[in-house]
């Protein structure tokens, strides 16, 4: 069996090492990490760099770096998997493919067939106003087969330089 941490969407206000501790716990025994773009801070990356599992991450819009991958395509236990930011049309070609296309962007949790292709979205661990709810996933693939495990996410409370209203003033 291979499980595949799943996360993207860290945005808003929330404590980057809450998140972090949060995910450590919950990865723990993950073989990999993917992450669904729009990372917003750094330290979240790095972050996960350091839970020393290999990472494949795609660009986002927040930010948008192009010094990622648009989407990544792998074949884990017989399941051929892609992921991407955006949620991919219908017609795309690169995921014709494709067995599972994990995706972000929404904010919105989703597991369902489109077309022959599964979709996944993990919603946000941070920031629930889209969807009302905060999590991450893990893939577990086997012989073919896969499914996923929805982990609820807590509010993680603020950033150290972040009121109720937005950024605090500098001294």
């Amino acid at each position: 069996m291979w499980r595949i941490g799943i996360i993207g969407d860290t945005q808003g206000r929330y404590s980057v090492d809450a998140l972090l501790e949060f995910v450590r716990q919950r990865f723990s025994k993950v073989d990999e990490i993917w992450f669904a773009g729009d990372w917003q801070e750094e330290r979240v990356l790095s972050g996960l760099l350091a839970l020393e599992r290999p990472m494949r991450t795609v660009n986002g819009n927040a930010p948008d770096d192009p010094g990622y991958p648009e989407h990544v395509q792998a074949e884990i236990e017989g399941v051929r998997i892609g992921m991407v930011h955006r949620p991919p049309p219908r017609d795309a070609r690169w995921i014709q493919s494709l067995d599972i296309v994990i995706h972000g962007h929404t904010h919105r949790w989703r597991d369902e067939v489109v077309g022959g292709v599964r979709l996944i979205n993990v919603s946000t661990p941070t920031a629930a106003t889209v969807s009302g709810e905060r999590s991450i996933g893990i893939l577990r693939l086997s012989e073919g087969k896969a499914d996923l495990l929805k982990i609820p996410v807590p509010h993680l409370g603020a950033r150290a330089d972040q009121g109720p209203d937005g950024p605090l003033p500098r001294p």
